[in-house]
């Protein structure tokens, strides 16, 4: 359970954030529009972080804005998180994950919830710009309150914002009480269309089944400190077949490297039984 938070880490991490710069000469030539686009980028947080902060008076939900680009969180802690003895030691944290919170959450649900988000990342990074608000991840889940027994509450993932070069940037994660009355229930897990109804269906997807049977071998291989070149010659393909489905790992796992593919295959069971 350890590494299951990695498959997530690594996956908005490895969004190439400096792809939305310009070159050195382009920085120069455009130097007064850059400074423009952070004044624009300020605000923007700005506002965000007001709606992060309306949410918590009006539903009183905790409510946590997450920037993946400076990699800090500002959490905003309405009447929720007396109910689950929750104190956040500051309102900005240097991380994307609100672990004091995150602690609390059942393991099983834990898993649960990185495995949907890791879809919904999926998928907003596959529609359009303009499309993405439209969608919200719910998810049901067992959270110790500050009694130690666990209650059931609602976790909401919303998408807010892109960096200019359409990287994911601000995402607000919402958590609400589901208290005990008839009626009162939240789904298991979905990604809901917000402007159309529709469910996306995530058909129960093993994470393990991203990669290919070769694919699997050869992460197993990278893992265990084997080079490409004595991979070619275990499988008895050439260096550029391997280097091919090094790239389809990395480009299947979201990351840039051998050592966050291993995290992330870690994370999904690929590696399990190994070493």
């Amino acid at each position: 359970m350890g590494n299951t938070r990695d498959l997530l880490d690594i996956k908005l991490f490895s969004q190439r954030f400096n792809e939305d710069l310009k070159s050195d000469l382009q920085l120069e030539d455009l130097k007064s529009d850059l400074q423009l686009e952070d004044c624009k980028s300020n605000l923007q947080l700005q506002d965000c972080k007001a709606i992060a902060k309306l949410y918590s008076t009006l539903e009183n939900t905790i409510s946590v804005l997450s920037d993946m680009v400076s990699r800090k969180s500002y959490i905003y802690a309405g009447a929720t998180a007396q109910h689950i003895g929750f104190e956040p030691t500051g309102q900005e944290i240097n991380s994307i994950w609100e672990d004091d919170l995150l602690s609390k959450i059942h393991p099983e649900d834990l898993q649960k919830k990185y495995m949907l988000e890791l879809q919904f990342f999926q998928l907003i990074k596959s529609v359009e710009l303009k499309e993405r608000t439209n969608y919200c991840l719910i998810t049901k889940l067992s959270v110790k309150n500050k009694e130690g027994k666990y209650v059931t509450m609602k976790h909401r993932l919303l998408y807010l914002s892109s960096t200019t070069g359409g990287n994911v940037w601000l995402v607000l994660c919402l958590y609400s009480m589901v208290y005990d009355h008839p009626g009162f229930d939240v789904p298991d897990g979905l990604i809901l269309n917000t402007k159309t109804g529709a469910i996306v269906d995530n058909k129960e997807e093993r994470p393990f089944e991203l990669l290919t049977n070769r694919e699997r071998e050869i992460i197993q291989l990278i893992y265990l400190g084997i080079k490409s070149k004595e991979i070619a010659a275990r499988l008895s393909v050439s260096i550029h077949t391997v280097n091919r489905h090094r790239q389809n790992i990395f480009q299947k796992l979201g990351v840039d490297n051998a050592i966050e593919a291993i995290k992330v295959a870690n994370s999904i069971g690929v590696l399990r039984n190994l070493g």
